[in-house]
């Protein structure tokens, strides 16, 4: 059976619950790397993808674009010209109590008795205006860096944008894109 769609998941309506010792079989994370790139070098811009609204990612959105963002980098922009981070952690476990159907089903089922539900995944809570992932980058890489976090925002079942900032941690996006 694959994965239920996303807009299921998305909301951030049900309390928080990351006590994993009381759940049995809670699945590991499947993000292998948070940092990636020149982790040692350092770079002028600072480019953020935000959330727009509290919103929960699976871990798996959160996989595919850090597979995604790292090999268009690394394609375009070669792998010693950036740093790439993903700013969030899944955290939240994921449960779902799954209904009988089909004839007899009520012979099966257990209806709402006992509905705490099996772990099906982890995701992580994310709250207004998050940066969810961080790319630094020289002011020749600029526009390579922007064109991924657009595919990225692609991904995330949430709206985002993007800021700019300098070293200093300045937003200076209006001034960098006027100059592109």
């Amino acid at each position: 059976m694959g994965l239920r769609p996303a807009k299921i998941d998305k909301y951030v309506d049900k309390p928080a619950y990351t006590r994993r010792e009381y759940i049995r079989g809670a699945p590991g994370p499947r993000i292998t790397m948070f940092d990636m790139g020149n982790l040692s070098a350092e770079f002028e811009y600072e480019i953020s993808l935000h959330t727009a609204e509290p919103v929960q990612i699976r871990q798996n959105a959160l996989e595919a674009v850090r597979i995604q963002v790292n090999r268009y980098l690394q394609k375009n922009v070669g792998r010693s010209n950036y740093h790439f981070k993903i700013r969030v952690y899944p955290f939240q476990v994921l449960r779902e109590n799954p209904m009988a159907t089909g004839r007899k089903a009520d012979r099966y089922g257990n209806g709402m008795r006992r509905p705490f539900g099996k772990p099906i995944g982890l995701a992580a809570r994310l709250k207004r205006d998050q940066k969810i992932l961080t790319v630094w980058v020289n002011p020749q890489h600029i526009k390579f860096a922007l064109e991924a976090m657009r595919r990225a925002s692609m991904k995330f079942p949430c709206k985002s944008y993007y800021r700019i900032y300098d070293k200093e941690g300045n937003d200076v996006t209006t001034k960098v894109l006027s100059s592109l």
